[in-house]
């Protein structure tokens, strides 16, 4: 099994960097029209200074699986770039930190960290595992014991403290008595700080580097509970850790809080959960879903099986609160499986309507349905039609974005897209979506429309920043300012060159 240290020393300076800026930039949950590698190459090439101003970003709104939004950031590339940079320039004593606040463990203690995957660019990934190298833990550890307690951080990216990045790295007393930014562990707090407009409170979730740094304060916490002999793992801010009795776990809770307040953060109380053991190892609607047999004895999933299993993921999702990771669980398992025409066009039509109650689900239909289903253009744009409506209405952009997402990749005109609802929603992402749309059908009103607000935002550096996907993809260098209109004189685009 692969040591935490081994994982941070297979990866160079120089990877590092290109996995950070060039492929972890934009956050998978965004529509994949995205790119930061032609940026990437840019800053390679030129080698740009680019100025150590705080600035605003760009604000974005993804719907989780409980139908709640989780608030995305995507930070200026320059502020970006700045911080990566640093990054690089001090990765040696990065993997220095990691190799000592790691030493003490038994078993690799934190699961989702960056790492190197196979055959792929970026680092980082949130459902990455390889059972060959990485083994889980917890059967070892679940020997001898009576309890388990369930924690996790209240509220974490949003609430780490830049300025315990240098506690973690060079201990609290350092930090405070070496306030010079010129200290690396302090330039890496000026930056961090510099991506969400100088303020010292919160990482933006999304790019990669936010996954990184947290990691460099939770292996610091992880450190000093290890020292104390609690077996436990650790998902990014979601503790497990077995115990012989309820009052060991209470006694972890305690000791838990207390390191976590050293770095000034808080355990979430209403996610605590202490229950005894023996627990079946995988939760119950996974046990559930799982237990159902499909597959007919000519080896397919038929119409009727395929049926009876989606209403059964239903029925479980509702019974876990609406819980539609359960319905994603579902159509992954069916996409694996070789279905039958009927049940395919079964599963394409109930994962449309499901879509519209969760759209939690839509970023799946892309790879899990229109591909496997073979969906018609026609259908694809129906649906589109009502996704869109529905975002609009409910200010669910996430939704209309795709539909406009889905119009350009296809190929398609959507019924009802008006030009000033889209400049109304503020939605960076959607107005450039908008944009890109009325640019491919040729409405010339609207794409006016569109580069007079652009235009506008401009003029205020805030207004630029917040929404700087679109200002600058739709701006002509003419208009720019600074490295931006460098930028665009380079020929510079965030966006893919083909959908």
């Amino acid at each position: 099994m692969k040591t935490y240290s081994e994982y941070m020393d297979e990866i160079s300076a120089d990877e590092l960097y290109e996995a950070l800026l060039g492929y972890g930039f934009f956050a998978e949950h965004i529509p994949p029209f995205l790119t930061s590698t032609p940026f990437y190459y840019y800053c390679l090439q030129t080698a740009p200074q680019f100025s150590n101003k705080a600035r605003q970003y760009v604000y974005y709104e993804n719907i989780r699986n409980i139908n709640i939004p989780r608030h995305l950031g995507i930070p200026t590339p320059m502020n970006y770039q700045k911080l990566c940079m640093c990054l690089k320039q001090n990765w040696s004593a990065i993997q220095d930190h990691f190799r000592n606040k790691t030493t003490n463990q038994i078993h690799k203690v934190s699961r989702i960290h960056i790492r190197k995957l196979q055959g792929k660019k970026h680092f980082f990934e949130m459902n990455y595992s390889n059972w060959k190298q990485d083994p889980s833990p917890d059967e070892d550890m679940i020997i001898d014991k009576y309890c388990v307690v369930y924690a996790d951080i209240s509220n974490c990216f949003p609430s780490i403290y830049t300025h315990s990045i240098p506690w973690a790295l060079v201990g609290k007393d350092t930090a405070k008595t070496q306030r010079d930014r010129a200290c690396w562990f302090n330039q890496i707090d000026y930056l961090t700080q510099n991506m969400k407009h100088g303020e010292t409170h919160g990482l933006l979730i999304g790019p990669h580097v936010s996954n990184l740094l947290s990691e460099i304060i939770l292996t610091a916490v992880d450190f000093k509970l290890v020292d104390k002999d609690w077996e436990y793992v650790r998902n990014i801010d979601d503790y497990t850790c077995y115990v012989r009795s309820e009052h060991e776990a209470r006694q972890f809770l305690v000791d838990l809080q207390k390191k976590l307040r050293e770095f000034d953060l808080t355990l979430n109380h209403r996610k605590t959960i202490i229950e005894r053991l023996p627990l079946a190892s995988t939760k119950s609607w996974v046990r559930k879903i799982n237990s159902v047999t499909i597959i007919t004895s000519y080896g397919k999933v038929n119409y009727k099986n395929c049926r009876a299993y989606l209403d059964f993921a239903i029925e479980i999702a509702q019974e876990e609160d609406s819980n539609s990771a359960v319905l994603k669980y579902a159509i992954k398992v069916l996409h694996g499986l070789d279905l039958t025409e009927n049940a395919k066009r079964y599963m394409q039509q109930t994962v449309f309507h499901l879509c519209l109650i969760y759209p939690y689900l839509t970023p799946l239909l892309e790879d899990y349905i229109f591909s496997f289903c073979g969906t018609r253009t026609s259908e694809i744009q129906a649906l589109s039609n009502k996704l869109y409506n529905l975002g609009m209405e409910d200010r669910r952009f996430e939704a209309s974005s795709y539909a406009l997402y889905f119009a350009l990749k296809y190929g398609f005109k959507l019924d009802c897209v008006d030009v000033h609802r889209i400049i109304e929603s503020k939605d960076c992402i959607q107005m450039l979506l908008g944009f890109l749309y009325f640019s491919s059908v040729g409405d010339n009103t609207s794409i006016k429309e569109l580069k007079d607000h652009a235009w506008q935002l401009a003029q205020d550096d805030d207004d630029f920043n917040m929404n700087w996907l679109f200002t600058y993809e739709v701006l002509s260098a003419a208009d720019l300012k600074d490295e931006w209109k460098a930028m665009k004189r380079a020929g510079v685009s965030f966006i893919k060159d083909s959908l």
